[in-house]
């Protein structure tokens, strides 16, 4: 199943509206709002995944774990 965040449902909404007519003032705000919040979900996944191949590479499995971990509990929430 791939996870859609109440975020990502909102920009393709919004994107979906502007292909039918300008968006008002206030969705254009809320669009980059989205994206904001976008732009945050992704630095943090990434961050996330690039020390958890660290871990992997220097052996730790315990951080690894942890780090596997918080990818997960992250990723739960896209839903």
């Amino acid at each position: 199943m791939l996870a859609i965040h109440p975020v990502h449902r909102r920009m393709a909404e919004l994107t979906t509206i502007s292909r039918s007519r300008p968006l008002k003032v206030a969705e254009q705000l809320e669009l980059f709002q989205c994206l904001n919040v976008n732009a945050k979900i992704v630095s943090e996944l990434d961050k996330l995944k690039q020390l958890a191949f660290m871990a992997h590479e220097m052996g730790d499995m315990e951080w690894q774990m942890d780090l596997c971990a918080r990818i997960e509990e992250l990723e739960a929430r896209m839903v």
